[in-house]
């Protein structure tokens, strides 16, 4: 049923995605709980729900614009689920800034296949993860994905290894100038402080455990069954499909060595896993097995709330 109520991209799909988000915002501020209610206390919450808006739309353009998926809602659908799955990631203003300005990188690294406008996507690219790195540092990792896309798109010159570098700077160039005008260049270096953590001691909660063990599985399950399938077929989204790889892989990275392990640092996971897995079920030619991985997803995004 709910498998093929999203088996196509179409207005009325997306709006009850984003009315999930909704109440998955919601039940998040209920737990949390909040010292008044008033109503600017609403008006903030209501502002900063659009940007949860504004991610979902960016999400929806770069499938779209890459076909990264089928004529299909189940990426958008299992990245609110596992938002859902990890709530902690709804309420800090710096991860969901971080993760836009990611995914406006992420739109010019995955449209490189084209091969239109080469070296200003490149330098929009890394220019948009300096902005991230500014905001969260381990972002930085994500430069590392630019030269994924340059070299399985085959835009390897010398020019174009050199742009992200200069495109990266650029923002830090510019916030150091800033920090420095104002003599406040500590705050400029605290960005740049790396401190990691490699504890994994909170996993062993039942609320992340749980939804942290069903991704795992679904996304191995994902990557062995769908990879021989579309490494295969002869069209772009065998290279495209390399780059996702590593994407998660990066933020596979920046997870284990997230300084605070609460639950925020899946948000970095969320672009990729969700397309690699919307990948399987779309190949997928059992109605009822795709109902089950989703409602199991929804359960699990559920039920960590009374955990």
């Amino acid at each position: 049923m709910i498998a093929n109520f999203f088996n196509k991209t179409k207005p009325i799909a997306t709006f009850s995605i984003a009315i999930l988000l909704f109440i998955y915002y919601c039940i998040s501020i209920l737990m949390k709980g909040f010292d008044s209610f008033s109503v600017m206390f609403v008006v903030k919450k209501a502002l900063y729900f659009c940007w949860y808006v504004l991610f979902l739309f960016l999400f929806i353009f770069i499938l779209k614009k890459n076909k990264l998926t089928q004529d299909n809602s189940y990426a958008l659908l299992l990245t609110v689920f596992m938002l859902g799955a990890f709530s902690k990631t709804t309420f800090l203003n710096h991860i969901i800034f971080s993760n836009i300005t990611l995914l406006l990188s992420y739109r010019k690294i995955y449209s490189l296949r084209s091969g239109i406008n080469t070296k200003i996507k490149l330098f929009d690219a890394a220019f948009w993860i300096g902005i991230s790195t500014l905001i969260y540092s381990w972002s930085i990792f994500y430069i590392l994905l630019i030269y994924v896309g340059i070299f399985i798109y085959q835009k390897g010159s010398f020019k174009n290894l050199l742009i992200p570098i200069v495109g990266f700077v650029t923002p830090i160039f510019i916030y150091f100038t800033y920090c420095l005008y104002l003599d406040s260049l500590p705050t400029f270096y605290d960005n740049f402080n790396y401190n990691f953590n490699l504890d994994f001691v909170a996993y062993n909660s039942l609320k992340f455990l749980i939804p942290i063990t069903f991704l795992i599985t679904i996304l191995l399950w994902s990557i062995l069954s769908a990879t021989p399938k579309i490494i295969l077929i002869s069209n772009n989204l065998k290279y495209s499909w390399n780059v996702l790889i590593n994407h998660l892989l990066i933020s596979i990275v920046i997870i284990i060595f997230s300084p605070v392990k609460n639950g925020l640092e899946f948000f970095y996971l969320v672009f990729p896993a969700s397309i690699i897995i919307a990948n399987f079920l779309e190949r997928s030619k059992s109605t009822i097995f795709k109902d089950i991985i989703l409602y199991l997803f929804l359960v699990i995004s559920i039920s960590v709330y009374f955990l």
